[in-house]
């Protein structure tokens, strides 16, 4: 079985994933989400090709297990801490089947600052196309090993396939597992 992942928010409010355009945009969770966006905010602006829908409109998944990014960055920055320990765990089946789901993994090269999302990085997903990656791909091993030495804004997904998600997901039914360092 393949799986998709999500860092559990904190705090987690009820027992769904709601994008953040669906947030009131005066509270404090909104907030709390939106500063994941400071020095990218026009991220938060960018159309998603074939979902025809804002970033902020869909719920971002990992298609790599967040414990092999964790044990990954240990090996890079021993000294790192984890800010949200658990994430959700979650059959590819169970979305597919219910979601519009696209996965954008970013081919072409951009400079840095650009974060146009191109028609050719957006595919919607089936269970057919989907492969769950098991390895950090090389390109988000060099950022983290860039940041490490030149400082910025270190990211856990960089270059790691996003597969998102359009709607407000029920989390009832995942499995929440709990990262160790």
């Amino acid at each position: 079985m393949q799986y998709i992942y999500h860092l559990k928010p904190e705090p987690l409010v009820g027992t769904s994933l709601i994008p953040l355009n669906s947030m009131d945009k005066n509270s404090d969770l909104y907030k709390g989400h939106a500063d994941k966006y400071i020095g990218r905010e026009e991220l938060m602006q960018e159309m998603i090709p074939k979902l025809n829908c804002k970033w902020n409109d869909v719920v971002q998944f990992s298609s790599l297990n967040p414990q092999i990014i964790g044990n990954k960055l240990k090996e890079i920055n021993p000294d790192m801490k984890l800010i949200r320990a658990e994430y959700f765990k979650i059959p590819i089946d169970k979305i597919v089947s219910k979601y519009e789901v696209a996965i954008y993994e970013r081919k072409t090269n951009k400079v840095k600052g650009d974060f146009s999302i191109h028609p050719d990085d957006v595919e919607l997903l089936t269970l057919d196309n989907y492969i769950e990656l098991t390895n950090v791909p090389l390109a988000t091993i060099n950022y983290w090993n860039d940041v490490k030495t030149n400082g910025g804004k270190l990211l856990w997904f960089p270059y790691v396939p996003h597969i998102f998600v359009k709607g407000i997901i029920d989390t009832s039914d995942f499995e929440v597992c709990i990262l160790s360092l």
